[in-house]
């Protein structure tokens, strides 16, 4: 268990908190739909995200590379889970991508804890512009390995193709186009 090195909210926890927790989870649990670990995140975390969502944990970003990383954790990944199924699990991307972006500038990608910095790529690969898709390409080629590369390369096509994800489209209430709606009956690609 890592040492608090970064700041303490005013809820009692750590960015290493978030960070520990999402390490102790792991893949089993990172990438399956369970009610249950979605239940878990909004209770632990859920005042976390709301005042993250409003600004008040933007100093994270700065304070320390796992701090910055904590916070996307929170606003990516946690939205997911504590949202899952409305538009408000999507409503933190474009502020994870600005951060994601600054950090990679200053290279602090390079500096975060190896357990789980593979999530500071995930709102690009999670972002509909097809800029911030090459660059998750390229990050994750410079950084994981090969299957997490075939997933960016997988997020990536899509966006090539469609211009968005249409897997979202009914959650945001976009129509999908004929194109999308058959790519959706392929159950190739689930989000």
């Amino acid at each position: 268990m890592k040492t608090d090195i970064v700041p303490r909210c005013d809820l009692g926890l750590t960015a290493d908190g978030v960070l520990n927790f999402w390490a102790e989870a792991g893949p089993r649990r990172w990438w399956k739909k369970d009610p249950a670990f979605d239940a878990e995140i909004s209770e632990r975390f859920g005042e976390l995200h709301k005042q993250a969502t409003a600004g008040k944990f933007d100093h994270w970003e700065t304070e320390h590379p796992d701090a910055a990383l904590a916070l996307v954790i929170v606003l990516d990944q946690f939205s997911r889970h504590i949202h899952r199924g409305s538009p408000e699990a999507y409503a933190c991307d474009a502020k994870a991508v600005v951060i994601v972006h600054r950090v990679i500038a200053r290279g602090d990608d390079r500096r975060m804890r190896s357990d789980v910095s593979e999530f500071i790529i995930m709102p690009l690969m999670h972002s509909e512009n097809l800029g911030d898709q090459n660059l998750s390409v390229a990050e994750t080629e410079r950084t994981q390995g090969v299957e997490d590369l075939k997933s960016a390369i997988g997020h990536r096509d899509i966006i090539l193709r469609f211009g968005r994800f249409p897997h979202r489209n009914a959650i945001l209430g976009r129509e999908s186009t004929p194109e999308e709606l058959e790519f959706l009956k392929e159950g190739v690609f689930s989000g």
